[in-house]
């Protein structure tokens, strides 16, 4: 009899499988592993088991030689032939479990996330038990509901078919690795020579240059110098109401207007002909469904949400079985999970409270078509009591159902009307519209192109009529650059996007990195460059690390391996020849000394809380006081969890922290919290206990 292990990614994800599974199951979850008899989908014994995210690692550079725990110049750059995985800490025992499941298995399952990450993860774990060989079949879903799963095992893939996503996940991991560890290493001993003790300065091949792009804003906003322009517009009235002709045109000088006007004797009044009155009737569909850089988006403009809140809190929907897989880059779904959604339509409406109509009830190629992996955001029939829901996961989740309801709802119409006059070379215009049909734009929040479209109906005008214009001028100047938000860093069409650095799954975590490495900070809901993240500029700004083109350059080539028209030794090749030309080319690097005397001051964590006498200072494992008469002692990890050098500070100073995700309990399940010191000093958790209708 074949004995199936079916490796899951997650312990939920797992459960799932084994309900879609069938037949009979016995739980052995102590042991790491699910057992399901008489499947109608898979015959023989099956013994359904799972990760917990990464199990194996790649491991640092201290495992490879000793000698190498110390950071030192002579060392690097560090170039192993063949590297070395290990056990993720805190993990060994499910890592035990699963190895245990597959020696008893003829055969292995992949069923991981189907992405390039859930296969890294997979190909990781069978390496390091030595299974790989049992690998044949890969189960390809993009949905955890039952008849989805039951689909997926009736129609399992080869695995062959899905190892190219593995080849490009690993030589993104290795050439990460490769990058990260040596520049870091690299770049924090020079900051040390140039006398900045006590901080790392984190390199990475994504990270570095999303840093470099917000400094260089922050510069830009620095240095900014407003230019002057002028305008003109004319200002006319009929059937009581105010028409406004504006000219899009910036005049350059006071004196060119002058011209302008001279030239045209432009003085009020000033008798004009309407030149052409056009009519148009406009039709617009709904917005497209949503993936996770649309969602991050519209959440920061509605509720000021992070990148990492909104992945953070759709991750949670989605474990709870209420939205489908959220690092999705797609905005369309099949037409079989159209035709799922129209049939739930009227319960999604009731949820919401809608009355909106839903009249589309056929599928359009906005909304459906193909997609490689994931399909846009969507709820799931299992519907969840949104008064029990904390009110993220509520505004969440209620703007997933939104705009897929949206998807059914009839089309947006309405008349605009264009009218022109032309003055010498320059063309007047004013535009009015008048809605003929409020369609999916009759939903509560769904307010998209309001602030590009003139509202109201303009009085009639007709081709070739004279009407007196006030003539007005106004001055004006152009703007420095805003500054970068969780929207326009991290989300739809932003300018992580648009340069390709990272991806829909990972431009929040990159950011999150940045956080909490202290190279940046939300400042009134925008994000600015620390003092460090100065420091880090001036070393790297010369160099290809910092370059957003070079990273880019290497996604694309990513992509290429993910396609199969790639080569990963290659890609490797080229890493590792770049960072030994980056450690190479400079030798010494010389920091202003304002900004090493700021970079040291913000690596200084304050006063201590309890004595107030000494410093704090930051340790291998915890943060204690420089009085030795003190005995206050932070410990860097709280439940599994690894604290950011914010939350840090935030704790020193007498603050609770923002909530912090990936906290784990005694039971191994993932938590989120806010943490503060208790009236003795220790650490304590902070949840937050309301629940209210978003």
């Amino acid at each position: 009899m074949t004995t199936y292990a079916v490796l899951a990614e997650k312990p939920d994800m797992a459960r799932k499988l084994v309900t879609g599974l069938g037949g009979k199951k016995t739980a052995h979850t102590q042991d790491g592993y699910i057992e399901v008899q008489d499947s109608p989908y898979l015959t023989g014994r099956i013994l359904v088991t799972w990760a917990i995210g990464h199990l194996i690692e790649m491991a640092p550079f201290d495992e490879y030689d000793p000698k190498l725990k110390k950071w030192d110049l002579a060392t690097l750059p560090f170039m192993p032939t063949k590297y070395v995985m290990q056990v993720r800490d805190g993990v060994g025992k499910q890592y035990n479990n699963v190895k245990r499941v597959f020696k008893e298995a003829n055969q292995i399952i992949i069923a991981t996330d189907p992405d390039r990450e859930g296969e890294n993860i997979a190909y990781l774990i069978v390496d390091q038990t030595g299974d790989r060989d049992k690998v044949t079949k890969r189960l390809w879903v993009n949905s955890l509901l039952p008849k989805a799963v039951q689909d997926g095992f009736k129609q399992l893939r080869d695995a062959g078919e899905t190892y190219n996503y593995y080849k490009e996940s690993h030589s993104r991991q290795i050439s990460d690795w490769l990058v990260g560890m040596n520049m870091t290493r690299y770049y924090t001993l020079r900051a040390q020579g140039a006398g900045i003790q006590g901080t790392v300065y984190s390199a990475g091949r994504v990270q570095t240059p999303v840093m470099v792009l917000i400094v260089k804003n922050k510069l830009e906003r620095d240095h900014f110098v407003p230019v002057p322009f002028w305008t003109i517009s004319g200002e006319t009235e009929k059937d009581g109401q105010k028409v406004i002709f504006r000219n899009a045109t910036h005049f350059e000088s006071e004196e060119q207007l002058r011209e302008f006007v001279n030239a045209n004797q432009l003085v009020t009044p000033y008798m004009a002909t309407i030149g052409t009155v056009q009519k148009e009737h406009k039709i617009k569909q709904s917005p497209k469904l949503l993936n996770l850089a649309a969602l991050t988006s519209l959440a920061n403009a509605k509720w000021g949400y992070t990148g990492d809140e909104v992945l953070q809190t759709v991750q949670a929907l989605y474990d709870a079985d209420y939205v489908t897989y959220p690092r999705t880059e797609e905005e369309v779904i099949s037409e079989e999970e159209f035709g799922i959604l129209a049939d739930r339509v009227d319960a999604y409406k009731e949820l919401l409270d809608s009355t909106v109509a839903t009249p589309q009830l056929t599928p359009r190629k906005r909304y459906v078509g193909a997609y490689q992996a994931h399909p846009a955001l969507m709820p799931t029939g299992k519907l969840p009591e949104l008064a029990k829901l904390a009110g993220r996961d509520a505004n969440i989740y209620q703007a997933i159902v939104s705009q897929v309801l949206m998807m059914f709802m009839a089309d947006y119409e309405y008349d605009q009307t264009t009218v022109t006059i032309a003055v010498g070379d320059q063309q007047f215009v004013a535009r009015g519209k008048v809605v003929t049909q409020a369609g999916w734009r009759a939903m509560t929040g769904a307010t998209e192109e309001d602030a590009t479209e003139d509202a109201g109906a303009l009085p009639v005008f007709a081709e070739g009529e004279r009407v007196a214009l006030t003539i007005q001028t106004a001055k004006g100047e152009t703007k420095p650059p805003k500054p970068y938000t969780p929207g326009t860093l991290g989300g739809k069409n932003s300018i992580m996007e648009k340069l390709n650095l990272g991806t829909a799954a990972t431009r929040a975590a990159i950011i999150k990195t940045l956080v909490d490495r202290e190279y940046i900070e939300l400042v009134k809901k925008a994000y600015e460059p620390t003092d460090k993240a100065m420091v880090m500029y001036t070393m790297v700004k010369d160099s290809l690390l910092g370059s957003p083109e070079m990273t880019a350059a290497w996604e694309d080539y990513l992509a290429k391996i993910e396609q199969g028209d790639g080569d990963p030794a290659t890609f490797i090749a080229n890493v590792r020849k770049f960072v030994s030309q980056e450690i190479g080319k400079a030798q010494t690097i010389e920091l202003p000394p304002e900004q090493v005397k700021a970079a040291i001051e913000q690596s200084s964590y304050g006063t201590c809380p309890k004595c107030r006498q000494g410093t704090i200072t930051k340790g291998k494992h915890n943060y204690y006081c420089s009085n030795k008469e003190c005995d206050f002692v932070l410990w860097s990890k709280m439940a599994s969890k690894t604290l950011p050098d914010s939350a840090v500070r935030a704790l020193i100073a007498g603050k609770t922290t923002n909530e912090i995700s990936g906290f784990k309990s005694k039971a191994g399940k993932s938590f989120k919290a806010k943490v503060k010191l208790d009236n003795e000093f220790k650490t304590t958790f902070v949840f937050d206990s309301s629940k209210r209708k978003g």
